[in-house]
């Protein structure tokens, strides 16, 4: 009886030592924490602290305790800091700005994502919430280094990587109430260019639900689902757009332009129309619209063949010749207004031609030409004032030297300067 008593205090003897030695590690921990903070030790205090937290953590008799957990956050968050200012020594960079957005880029992440779920578990099992408080502020700082991480990874093209931290970022600060639109806009960005177009309209749509310019957002996603060639996609969108928007001009026009590319002219007419209720004085609008009217004047089958023409020619023409001058009087130095006003007249007055081709009676034939003349006529000064504003486009020269020879001008000082710019 005697001997079972002895052993069992050499055995309670060992298990208090053990014990203590494991709470040594922790207070060694906090020790060389606060030498690496009171600048004693410097980075060897800070390693050994690193040394010590990790067997305090990774051992029973210490791994429950919060003081543990919130000291280890604490020791991975300032070794983070040591790689960042590391790296902004390291940086050829002038400005103190682009030094630390260079070392957020080269540097990782992994001590912030230790010191993360150290916190985390801090307050996972500090009922008494002892260090709780503090261990949100520290949880707030990390959340700022993720989010400056990622917009380093951001404009360094490192999308992949940025989208990533952003998500991190983005779920503390949904725990936290914080809500940060220019985040989750950037969010939007990377997804993109990742070609994850289905997210980065999840992020684009909740902007929209936020109110956080919506308009912007949806022609984003617009233009987004254009350049990847979605068309599906870009449809569904520009309708949804405008049926939540129908009072904004920018996505009544992606709403035209679509309309025009479904070759449905009638419907953009309608469109184009509604856009000049709100911007009358538009020369866009106008020069769209003359535009669409032609078509229909000159309806083109799949393989651009000329189809037959619409009852309402004449009327459709005359449409389009107001628009086009609308466009022109409106802004008398809009080239590419002057230019299809110009080859709109050419154009025209070269129909008449061609169908007076098939007129036997004389004279019928000489009114028909002197109609030609005079759209020919028109034509030439619009074409001199785009040619005055861009004397290096040549098809511009090529239409009105034709236009000089059609009107009997082939022999004109003008015609011969045009000749000879044509030639260089």
């Amino acid at each position: 009886m005697k001997k079972v008593r002895i052993l069992f205090f050499v055995f309670s003897f060992y298990s208090i030592n053990y014990s203590l030695a494991q709470n040594q590690n922790l207070n060694s921990a906090e020790s060389y924490l606060a030498d690496y903070q009171n600048y004693k030790g410097g980075m060897a205090s800070l390693g050994k602290a690193k040394e010590k937290i990790d067997l305090a953590a990774a051992n029973e008799n210490t791994a429950g305790k919060p003081k543990t957990w919130f000291y280890k956050g604490k020791i991975y968050l300032a070794l983070f800091n040591e790689k960042l200012q590391d790296e902004m020594t390291k940086s050829t960079e002038t400005e103190n700005t682009k030094k630390l957005l260079a070392a957020y880029n080269v540097i990782p992440a992994d001590y912030l994502d230790e010191a993360l779920k150290a916190f985390q578990k801090e307050i996972e099992l500090d009922d008494k919430k002892t260090y709780t408080v503090e261990a949100n502020e520290y949880i707030k700082t990390i959340t700022s280094n993720y989010s400056d991480k990622a917009y380093a990874c951001l404009i360094n093209n490192n999308y992949s990587e940025a989208l990533a931290l952003y998500d991190k970022s983005y779920e503390l600060k949904l725990k936290m109430n914080i809500t940060d639109t220019a985040e989750i806009n950037n969010m939007a960005f990377a997804a993109s260019k990742l070609k994850d177009y289905k997210k980065a309209e999840v992020y684009y749509g909740k902007l929209i639900e936020m109110k956080d310019e919506p308009e912007r957002c949806y022609l984003a996603i617009i233009q987004m689902y254009s350049e990847a060639g979605d068309t599906a996609s870009v449809r569904t969108a520009i309708m949804k757009a405008v049926a939540a928007m129908p009072e904004s001009y920018q996505l009544l026009i992606e709403q035209i332009n679509l309309l025009l590319r479904d070759g449905k002219p009638e419907a953009a007419i309608n469109g184009i129309n509604q856009a000049l209720i709100k911007k009358p004085e538009n020369p866009e609008l106008h020069l769209v619209l003359g535009q669409t009217y032609n078509k229909l004047a000159f309806p083109r089958d799949a393989n651009n063949k000329d189809l037959k023409r619409p009852a309402n020619f004449s009327e459709l023409i005359k449409k389009a010749e107001e628009e086009f001058n609308k466009t022109v009087q409106i802004k008398p130095d809009y080239l590419v207004g002057l230019y299809s006003a110009g080859v709109f007249y050419n154009n025209v007055g070269a129909d008449i031609l061609k169908q007076s081709e098939n007129i036997k009676d004389p004279k019928k034939v000489k009114a028909e030409e002197d109609k030609a003349d005079e759209l020919f006529k028109k034509a030439i000064p619009l074409l001199e004032k785009a040619h005055e504003l861009d004397p290096e486009d040549k098809d511009t020269m090529r239409t009105l030297r034709q236009l000089y020879v059609r009107t009997g001008q082939g022999e004109t000082d003008k015609y011969k300067k045009l000749n000879e710019e044509l030639k260089k």
